[in-house]
Protein backbone atom coordinates (compact mmCIF):
# COMPACT_ATOMS: atom_id res chain seq x y z
CA UNK A 1 0.00 0.00 0.00
CA UNK A 2 1.43 3.33 -1.06
CA UNK A 3 0.18 6.22 1.10
CA UNK A 4 -0.65 9.52 -0.59
CA UNK A 5 2.20 11.98 -0.76
CA UNK A 6 1.70 14.96 1.51
CA UNK A 7 3.89 18.00 1.00
CA UNK A 8 4.20 20.75 3.58
CA UNK A 9 6.07 23.95 2.75
CA UNK A 10 7.01 26.23 5.60
CA UNK A 11 9.12 29.32 5.12
CA UNK A 12 10.81 30.99 8.06
CA UNK A 13 9.17 34.34 7.32
CA UNK A 14 5.78 32.62 7.43
CA UNK A 15 6.44 31.49 10.99
CA UNK A 16 8.31 34.45 12.40
CA UNK A 17 7.81 37.78 10.72
CA UNK A 18 10.76 40.10 9.92
CA UNK A 19 9.54 42.55 12.60
CA UNK A 20 9.64 39.84 15.28
CA UNK A 21 13.08 38.72 14.13
CA UNK A 22 14.30 42.33 14.26
CA UNK A 23 12.96 42.66 17.79
CA UNK A 24 14.74 39.44 18.82
CA UNK A 25 18.04 40.67 17.35
CA UNK A 26 17.71 43.98 19.15
CA UNK A 27 17.13 42.20 22.45
CA UNK A 28 20.20 40.00 21.89
CA UNK A 29 22.35 43.06 21.18
CA UNK A 30 20.94 44.89 24.19
CA UNK A 31 21.74 41.93 26.45
CA UNK A 32 25.24 41.59 24.99
CA UNK A 33 25.99 45.22 25.87
CA UNK A 34 25.56 44.43 29.57
CA UNK A 35 29.00 43.15 30.58
CA UNK A 36 28.62 43.53 34.34
CA UNK A 37 26.06 44.62 36.96
CA UNK A 38 27.79 46.82 39.54
CA UNK A 39 25.37 49.72 39.93
CA UNK A 40 21.67 50.13 40.59
CA UNK A 41 21.06 51.52 37.10
CA UNK A 42 22.86 48.56 35.52
CA UNK A 43 20.79 46.18 37.62
CA UNK A 44 17.61 47.97 36.52
CA UNK A 45 18.66 47.77 32.88
CA UNK A 46 19.46 44.06 33.25
CA UNK A 47 16.05 43.49 34.82
CA UNK A 48 14.25 45.43 32.09
CA UNK A 49 16.13 43.49 29.41
CA UNK A 50 15.26 40.15 31.03
CA UNK A 51 11.60 41.17 31.28
CA UNK A 52 11.56 42.22 27.62
CA UNK A 53 13.17 38.96 26.55
CA UNK A 54 10.76 36.93 28.67
CA UNK A 55 7.81 38.70 27.05
CA UNK A 56 9.27 38.00 23.63
CA UNK A 57 9.81 34.32 24.44
CA UNK A 58 6.30 34.05 25.89
CA UNK A 59 4.73 35.63 22.80
CA UNK A 60 6.68 33.55 20.28
CA UNK A 61 6.05 30.37 22.31
CA UNK A 62 2.33 31.08 22.18
CA UNK A 63 2.60 31.54 18.40
CA UNK A 64 4.53 28.28 18.12
CA UNK A 65 1.92 26.41 20.14
CA UNK A 66 -0.87 27.82 17.97
CA UNK A 67 0.89 26.63 14.82
CA UNK A 68 1.95 23.21 16.11
CA UNK A 69 -1.52 22.58 17.55
CA UNK A 70 -2.81 22.51 13.98
CA UNK A 71 -0.26 19.82 13.09
CA UNK A 72 -1.10 17.89 16.26
CA UNK A 73 -4.81 18.01 15.43
CA UNK A 74 -4.15 16.88 11.87
CA UNK A 75 -1.85 14.11 13.11
CA UNK A 76 -4.52 12.87 15.51
CA UNK A 77 -7.13 12.82 12.75
CA UNK A 78 -4.83 10.73 10.55
CA UNK A 79 -3.86 8.37 13.38
CA UNK A 80 -7.49 7.89 14.46
CA UNK A 81 -8.53 7.15 10.88
CA UNK A 82 -5.89 4.47 10.36
CA UNK A 83 -6.45 3.03 13.84
CA UNK A 84 -10.17 2.64 13.13
CA UNK A 85 -9.34 1.10 9.75
CA UNK A 86 -6.98 -1.50 11.26
CA UNK A 87 -8.91 -2.19 14.48
CA UNK A 88 -10.89 -5.20 13.10
CA UNK A 89 -7.69 -6.73 11.78
CA UNK A 90 -5.81 -6.22 15.04
CA UNK A 91 -8.55 -8.07 16.92
CA UNK A 92 -8.50 -10.97 14.47
CA UNK A 93 -4.69 -11.12 14.59
CA UNK A 94 -4.83 -11.60 18.36
CA UNK A 95 -7.60 -14.20 18.11
CA UNK A 96 -5.90 -16.24 15.37
CA UNK A 97 -2.53 -16.11 17.10
CA UNK A 98 -4.14 -17.49 20.25
CA UNK A 99 -5.70 -20.31 18.23
CA UNK A 100 -2.33 -21.00 16.60
CA UNK A 101 -0.64 -21.03 19.99
CA UNK A 102 -3.19 -23.53 21.30
CA UNK A 103 -2.57 -25.77 18.27
CA UNK A 104 1.21 -25.71 18.71
CA UNK A 105 0.79 -26.46 22.41
CA UNK A 106 -1.32 -29.50 21.51
CA UNK A 107 1.33 -30.51 18.97
CA UNK A 108 4.01 -30.24 21.64
CA UNK A 109 1.97 -32.55 23.87
CA UNK A 110 1.49 -35.00 20.99
CA UNK A 111 5.20 -35.04 20.18
CA UNK A 112 6.08 -35.54 23.85
CA UNK A 113 3.76 -38.57 24.01
CA UNK A 114 5.18 -40.00 20.78
CA UNK A 115 8.76 -39.47 21.96
CA UNK A 116 8.02 -41.34 25.20
CA UNK A 117 6.37 -44.15 23.26
CA UNK A 118 9.39 -44.26 20.93
CA UNK A 119 11.74 -44.43 23.91
CA UNK A 120 9.75 -47.21 25.56
CA UNK A 121 9.68 -49.21 22.31
CA UNK A 122 13.42 -48.76 21.86
CA UNK A 123 14.12 -50.03 25.36
CA UNK A 124 11.85 -53.06 24.78
CA UNK A 125 13.47 -53.89 21.43
CA UNK A 126 16.95 -53.43 22.87
CA UNK A 127 16.06 -55.75 25.74
CA UNK A 128 14.78 -58.36 23.26
CA UNK A 129 18.02 -57.99 21.27
CA UNK A 130 20.13 -58.56 24.38
CA UNK A 131 18.06 -61.64 25.28
CA UNK A 132 18.46 -63.01 21.73
CA UNK A 133 22.21 -62.41 21.90
CA UNK A 134 22.42 -64.24 25.21
CA UNK A 135 20.39 -67.15 23.78
CA UNK A 136 22.71 -67.35 20.76
CA UNK A 137 25.74 -67.51 23.03
CA UNK A 138 24.14 -70.38 25.02
CA UNK A 139 23.11 -72.45 21.96
CA UNK A 140 24.26 -76.06 22.46
CA UNK A 141 23.54 -77.46 18.99
CA UNK A 142 23.87 -76.09 15.45
CA UNK A 143 20.08 -76.04 15.09
CA UNK A 144 19.67 -74.06 18.32
CA UNK A 145 22.42 -71.70 17.21
CA UNK A 146 20.75 -71.15 13.81
CA UNK A 147 17.41 -70.43 15.45
CA UNK A 148 18.97 -68.11 18.02
CA UNK A 149 20.94 -66.21 15.37
CA UNK A 150 17.78 -65.74 13.33
CA UNK A 151 15.96 -64.35 16.37
CA UNK A 152 18.96 -62.06 17.00
CA UNK A 153 18.81 -60.73 13.41
CA UNK A 154 15.10 -60.06 13.77
CA UNK A 155 15.63 -58.28 17.12
CA UNK A 156 18.51 -56.18 15.72
CA UNK A 157 16.42 -55.23 12.70
CA UNK A 158 13.57 -54.13 14.96
CA UNK A 159 15.96 -52.00 17.02
CA UNK A 160 17.45 -50.35 13.92
CA UNK A 161 13.97 -49.66 12.56
CA UNK A 162 13.20 -47.54 15.60
CA UNK A 163 16.60 -45.80 15.43
CA UNK A 164 16.19 -44.97 11.71
CA UNK A 165 12.55 -43.90 11.97
CA UNK A 166 12.04 -40.12 11.65
CA UNK A 167 11.57 -38.39 14.95
CA UNK A 168 8.14 -36.84 15.64
CA UNK A 169 7.96 -33.14 14.80
CA UNK A 170 5.61 -30.33 15.70
CA UNK A 171 3.52 -29.27 12.72
CA UNK A 172 3.54 -25.49 12.25
CA UNK A 173 2.26 -23.16 9.58
CA UNK A 174 4.72 -21.51 7.23
CA UNK A 175 6.33 -18.57 8.97
CA UNK A 176 4.88 -19.54 12.36
CA UNK A 177 7.24 -19.35 15.32
CA UNK A 178 6.61 -20.46 18.86
CA UNK A 179 8.36 -19.28 21.98
CA UNK A 180 7.70 -18.65 25.63
CA UNK A 181 7.28 -14.99 26.60
CA UNK A 182 7.71 -14.02 30.24
CA UNK A 183 4.68 -12.31 31.77
CA UNK A 184 4.66 -10.73 35.22
CA UNK A 185 2.68 -8.70 37.70
CA UNK A 186 3.25 -7.53 41.27
CA UNK A 187 2.11 -10.19 43.75
CA UNK A 188 0.42 -8.35 46.61
CA UNK A 189 -0.15 -11.61 48.50
CA UNK A 190 3.60 -11.96 49.10
CA UNK A 191 4.29 -8.36 50.10
CA UNK A 192 3.98 -6.49 46.80
CA UNK A 193 6.49 -3.98 45.53
CA UNK A 194 8.12 -3.46 48.95
CA UNK A 195 8.96 -7.15 49.20
CA UNK A 196 10.36 -7.06 45.67
CA UNK A 197 12.57 -4.06 46.43
CA UNK A 198 13.87 -5.75 49.56
CA UNK A 199 14.53 -9.10 47.89
CA UNK A 200 15.75 -7.95 44.46
CA UNK A 201 16.48 -4.22 44.23
CA UNK A 202 18.17 -4.89 40.87
CA UNK A 203 14.71 -5.60 39.43
CA UNK A 204 13.32 -2.22 40.48
CA UNK A 205 13.72 1.33 39.26
CA UNK A 206 14.48 3.60 42.20
CA UNK A 207 15.06 7.31 41.65
CA UNK A 208 14.79 10.52 43.61
CA UNK A 209 11.47 12.38 43.37
CA UNK A 210 12.41 16.00 42.72
CA UNK A 211 8.99 17.48 43.45
CA UNK A 212 8.79 15.82 46.87
CA UNK A 213 12.36 16.83 47.76
CA UNK A 214 11.67 20.46 46.89
CA UNK A 215 8.41 20.41 48.84
CA UNK A 216 9.52 18.94 52.18
CA UNK A 217 13.32 18.91 52.47
CA UNK A 218 15.59 21.50 54.12
CA UNK A 219 19.39 21.60 54.59
CA UNK A 220 18.87 21.78 58.37
CA UNK A 221 17.00 18.45 58.27
CA UNK A 222 19.48 15.93 56.84
CA UNK A 223 18.18 12.96 54.90
CA UNK A 224 20.42 9.90 54.42
CA UNK A 225 21.53 9.68 50.81
CA UNK A 226 20.73 13.33 50.02
CA UNK A 227 23.03 16.35 49.93
CA UNK A 228 20.97 19.49 50.51
CA UNK A 229 21.99 23.14 50.17
CA UNK A 230 20.61 26.51 49.09
CA UNK A 231 21.78 28.57 46.13
CA UNK A 232 20.94 32.22 45.54
CA UNK A 233 19.12 32.77 42.25
CA UNK A 234 18.13 36.21 40.98
CA UNK A 235 15.19 36.50 38.63
CA UNK A 236 13.11 39.26 37.07
CA UNK A 237 9.37 38.99 36.61
CA UNK A 238 7.27 40.66 33.97
CA UNK A 239 5.06 42.37 36.61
Amino acid sequence: MQPPEIKIFIAGDDLISPDVQTERNALVLSAAEIKAVTTSSQNNRAGQTVVAMRKHVKATTADRMTITRRFDDAKKIVMDFFEAHNLPLEGEIIRLQRLGTAFVESENRRVAIEEKKRGDEFEAKLKAEMEALAAAEKAATPVQEMIANRKLEIAQAATMKIINAPEPEVEKAKGQSFKQVLKWEIDESTGGILALVKARPDLCKIEAKASAINAVCHPNLPVPGLKLWFENVSTYTTR
